[in-house]
């Protein structure tokens, strides 16, 4: 298959969710996008546009410590999340000819990524989105160095890659920033669903816009969102939904000849041409009224404060 110009990387060890097959399916539509994962797990079947590459965490971190001029921590997986900003230093023999290479996450589905792209111009920009589940950077090497520059809250490349604990290098206190300090040029907007993890239900997070009768699902390449605006069902599209760190789902056992599928808080559900309906809405993603989710808005906070505290105890201990 012939190279495309751009290429998506994922780093992932151990089992993947057992949702991934879907996320593989997504992936298999965007055949102007290249994928590229990294993995200590066998995957025996992936569309033309995704590559396998067989690898143990040991070796992703020998390969960084060679790349980087450095020696660093990199002990368990999570710790990749940090070190995604420099996949493009890590990988470069994997990224030759490749206009903007990115990194991604797998707890999301994609949709209609080049789609997006375009509409939004992102050869303008040296960095295409700001959030570690999905970001794309031009593959130039000035670029690839961003990360050595100052302004990052998290402290110096080298204190962040040298040290255990996770410091969200890859997000606003840290790479974000620098391209705030230094003003180089970045796409910021929301194209995509980002889903709360404080609410039951399927709400998007911070201030995005939401609907009290709503629903997300993939059809055909595109990632979805069908609400209830006065007393029309309406849509709006996006270039991936990404759900935050849930569980395992119930996953329907048809879903790989599916043209499409619902994405809910308890699992993935044909959808296949089926009209989206105020029953369809409230069968798959219901809403309990707007006292139930102040409740469940408040319950977060509590279990965040009390985490933060414990936090700030076990800090001042050490």
């Amino acid at each position: 298959m012939e190279q495309n110009s751009i290429c998506i990387i994922g780093a992932y060890f151990g089992a993947f969710p057992n949702y991934f097959d879907l996320w593989l399916k997504s992936a298999g539509k965007n055949l102007k996008i290249d994928f590229k994962i990294f993995t200590d797990t066998d995957v025996e079947q992936v569309p033309p546009n995704v590559s396998i590459i067989p690898m143990t965490l040991a070796k992703m971190k020998q390969i960084a410590e060679k790349k980087l001029n450095m020696k660093i921590s990199l002990e368990k997986p999570y710790k990749c999340c940090d070190f995604k900003v420099v996949y493009g230093v890590i990988f470069e023999d994997y990224l030759k000819g490749y206009e903007y290479w990115g990194h991604c996450d797998f707890d999301l589905i994609w949709g209609d990524i080049y789609s997006f792209l375009v509409k939004n111009n992102y050869q303008k920009y040296d960095r295409f989105l700001d959030l570690g589940h999905c970001s794309l950077y031009r593959n130039e090497e000035s670029v690839k160095r961003y990360y050595t520059q100052d302004g990052s809250e998290c402290g110096d490349y080298k204190e962040v890659f040298s040290q255990d604990k996770n410091f969200a290098f890859d997000e606003y206190p840290g790479l974000d920033m620098i391209y705030e300090k230094h003003n180089y040029p970045i796409f910021r907007g929301r194209t995509f669903a980002d889903i709360s993890q404080i609410y039951h239900r399927y709400r998007l997070a911070l201030k995005d816009k939401n609907y009290d009768h709503q629903v997300f699902y993939w059809d055909k390449g595109h990632v979805y969102r069908s609400y209830l605006d006065g007393e029309q069902i309406k849509r709006d599209e996006f270039m991936y939904i990404h759900f935050k760190k849930r569980p395992n789902y119930e996953v329907d056992s048809y879903l790989e000849t599916a043209n499409g599928f619902f994405i809910t808080n308890h699992g993935f559900f044909a959808q296949d041409n089926q009209k989206i309906t105020l029953e369809v809405i409230e069968r798959m993603n219901p809403y309990r009224g707007r006292l139930f989710e102040v409740f469940e808005l408040f319950r977060f906070r509590c279990i965040d404060l009390k985490q933060r505290i414990f936090n700030k105890i076990r800090s001042l201990r050490q």
